[in-house]
């Protein structure tokens, strides 16, 4: 069995890999500093690939990946896939992700709710500096801060890392909602309300904390805009660990600078290193939007590290190990997610 490694991410995890695989697998690795000569001929006997994200931005694999007629499974390293198109990719050819980020992730909502709720990075900067106005007096409630105990936390998109997050609210006597694209038969787990995204009304009004957590879609880009933050809360806060396209990148920036909503944890993003937006030069260290989010004193904004951590970066190494060896038993690999159609 022939597994070709693409780009020095993807090269990263190969050390765990290598301690649980057999003999029977042959390890190749490419460098999007290499000639694409020499991928087109790994491509050629390669059963498997596994794709780093350097791989996938600077590489151009794709092109070279479409016309592949002997790989039969293409390994994501990380969970989202909304940005491939099965139908760039060669029929038949399996596509699978990886699990394990969901609790780094639920760890980062809920510690982003406690940091809003406390109004703690403000709070933080402001006495470093000698001030004491947030030393709570009943005399001045705007020198107070917030509890998590008895609010609602909505969850858009209640998958894996909802799951996960409702299961810690729940422990902190939060309420929690949910929602998907069509509501389950039984209420899921951990859940106090389910309802499907046309109850999307329910979700927002109800929310003291809403959180994205939902695939980027065409049913789901610009979801949040003006006319669905207007039906928050005006004390509520949004936290968007989905994809920044979930939300209209203007609508929420005066959202937020008019407290239509007190405010908001943002990890994901309309601009990215080496990924502008279209018709725009990539920069090393660009502002992640077009909009100053950064002169908003009521935003926590964080570089797409929600997932990133040790631990959950095992895990993910761990879920990539079971796909190959549930793929090398000619099975479907348990993180399946459709298959190509060129």
């Amino acid at each position: 069995m022939n597994l070709l490694i693409l780009g020095k991410k993807g090269i990263a995890i190969q050390g765990d890999l290598e301690k649980d695989l057999d003999n029977s697998w042959n390890i190749f690795n490419w460098e999007p500093s290499e000639s694409p000569d020499k991928l087109v001929n790994f491509l050629e006997t390669a059963d498997v690939a596994i794709t780093g994200s350097d791989a996938l931005i600077y590489g151009n694999i794709f092109k070279y990946i479409s016309s592949s007629k002997n790989l039969k499974l293409l390994q994501i390293p990380f969970a989202g896939v909304d940005w491939l198109n099965p139908n760039l990719l060669p029929k038949n050819l399996m596509v699978a992700n990886a699990s394990g980020h969901e609790q780094a992730m639920a760890e980062y909502v809920i510690g982003a709710a406690l940091a809003l709720s406390l109004d703690l990075i403000t709070t933080h900067n402001e006495f470093k500096s000698g001030s004491w106005e947030k030393t709570g007096t009943l005399s001045d409630p705007s020198s107070m801060h917030n509890e998590i105990y008895n609010k609602t936390i909505g969850i858009l998109g209640y998958g894996q890392i909802g799951i996960e997050t409702a299961k810690r609210a729940k422990s902190l006597g939060m309420r929690t909602f949910g929602i998907n694209r069509t509501a389950k038969a039984n209420k899921p787990k951990y859940l106090d309300w389910h309802g499907s995204i046309r109850e999307l009304d329910t979700l927002l009004t109800k929310s003291d904390f809403l959180v994205l957590a939902c695939d980027l879609n065409e049913s789901t880009k610009n979801i949040i805009n003006k006319k669905t933050l207007s039906k928050m809360k005006k004390n509520s806060f949004l936290i968007n660990v989905a994809r920044g396209d979930v939300c209209n990148e203007e609508d929420l920036f005066n959202c937020l600078r008019d407290k239509t909503i007190s405010g908001a944890a943002i990890d994901t993003w309309w601009i990215y290193p080496d990924r502008p937006k279209p018709g725009f030069k990539a920069e090393k260290k660009p502002r992640p939007s077009d909009f100053p989010f950064h002169t908003l004193k009521n935003v926590i904004m964080t570089p797409h590290n929600s997932a990133h951590t040790m631990d959950s970066d095992t895990r993910r190494s761990n879920s990539i190990l079971e796909n190959l060896k549930e793929f090398k038993k000619g099975k479907k690999p348990p993180g399946f997610v459709f298959y190509g159609k060129n």
